[in-house]
């Protein structure tokens, strides 16, 4: 009986694991990950690609050296104009007539700083003289933003916000003061139901300045030391009910108008990050990318993404190209052939479109 159930037994386990004990088991087919990231370098090394922008089809990219544009389904970038000029900003007040806030190459008094005018899409341009300040007087245009249905032109300089009502010909001063004894002020945001003007940059101390105002009634809000000095601000975005300000020093965000304020990068340790980028389609989801302060030092490119709204981040670093200038100085999230891209232009390193996941 013993015997019995022993070759019952046998019988069974070679049924079970073949009569080849050589033969290894069956495993399931590789499935092949596609990656989250993928990067493609598009040239313009050695500019300072400092904003850009969509434009209809086009993105528009501002550098210290003229203005280029890159047209639907290329990957070359043309130089459409401003050749020798640093371009500040630029307000497009329609989709042929553009105003360019520029000032000639290395020269950084803020006289120098002036408007180019566009009414071909850029083609050609006129220079403009129209003061921006009070009693004739000029100080330089660091960031412009125009409102069509306001029909309303707003800039900053050193310390002033002020609008102007017929393109720039004259101007209305709304908070801080001409001629301030401040470095320039180049963020400058209008908020999704237009009832706020956001804007900042550095003081005289080299100390981040951050304002808001309200259009309504003039209030105004200032906010200091929400980033370790020195400091300065670059850009203020806007998702639902939160403002983002990015600057040396990380990124802070309120979503109760400034009453509280939260730090999404605390161990920045003064690196620089110019923008953020929100992604329209997946809620929560922001990417951004720094600059450590090096000008002519090669430097990784780091892409960092949140899908908490930034409370948590993650990181990635580009490993395509040795000796990359990789610090980002700028960014735009755009949707091309229903697929999401990430344009980054980088200090001196040309530009990068990243494809997402």
């Amino acid at each position: 009986m013993k015997l019995r159930n022993v070759l019952l037994w046998l019988l069974c386990w070679f049924a079970l694991s073949g009569c080849n004990s050589d033969t290894a088991p069956l495993q399931p087919p590789p499935v092949s990950t596609p990656e989250p990231f993928e990067f493609t370098h598009q040239g313009l090394s050695g500019l300072i690609i400092k904003r850009l922008y969509q434009q209809q089809d086009n993105i528009l990219a501002l550098t210290n050296n003229g203005l280029y544009q890159q047209q639907p389904q290329q990957n070359s970038w043309q130089l459409i104009g401003l050749e020798g000029y640093e371009l500040q900003d630029l307000a497009m007040i329609t989709d042929q007539h553009w105003l360019a806030a520029v000032n000639l190459q290395n020269d950084t008094e803020s006289a120098g700083i002036h408007l180019q005018e566009s009414f071909d899409a850029g083609d050609s341009w006129l220079e403009v003289s129209r003061p921006f300040g009070e009693n004739g007087e000029h100080e330089g245009i660091y960031a412009l933003h125009y409102d069509p249905l306001q029909q309303r032109l707003y800039a900053t300089g050193h310390g002033v916000l002020a609008q102007s009502d017929n393109l720039g010909i004259s101007w209305q001063k709304l908070q801080g003061d001409w001629n301030m004894l401040a470095q320039p002020n180049s963020a400058l945001a209008l908020t999704p139901e237009r009832s706020q003007i956001w804007w900042g940059g550095q003081g005289a101390i080299e100390n981040g300045v951050l304002f808001s105002y309200r259009l309504a009634d003039g209030h105004t809000q200032a906010f200091s030391e929400l980033l370790p000095d020195p400091s300065v601000y670059y850009n203020v975005r806007f998702a639902n009910n939160a403002v983002y300000a990015c600057g040396e020093g990380g990124i802070v965000m309120t979503t109760n108008n400034g009453a509280s304020w939260t730090s999404l990068l605390p161990e920045a340790n003064h690196r620089f990050y110019f923008d953020v980028a929100i992604d329209p389609n997946r809620n929560g989801r922001l990417y951004t990318a720094g600059w450590n302060k090096s000008f002519s030092e090669p430097q990784p490119l780091i892409l960092q993404w949140s899908d908490d709204a930034g409370q948590s981040w993650q990181s990635l670093q580009y490993q395509g190209m040795a000796d990359l200038l990789g610090g980002v100085r700028s960014m735009l999230l755009v949707q091309q052939q229903q697929q999401s891209y990430l344009y980054l232009g980088l200090y001196k390193g040309g530009m990068m479109k990243v494809r997402l996941e």
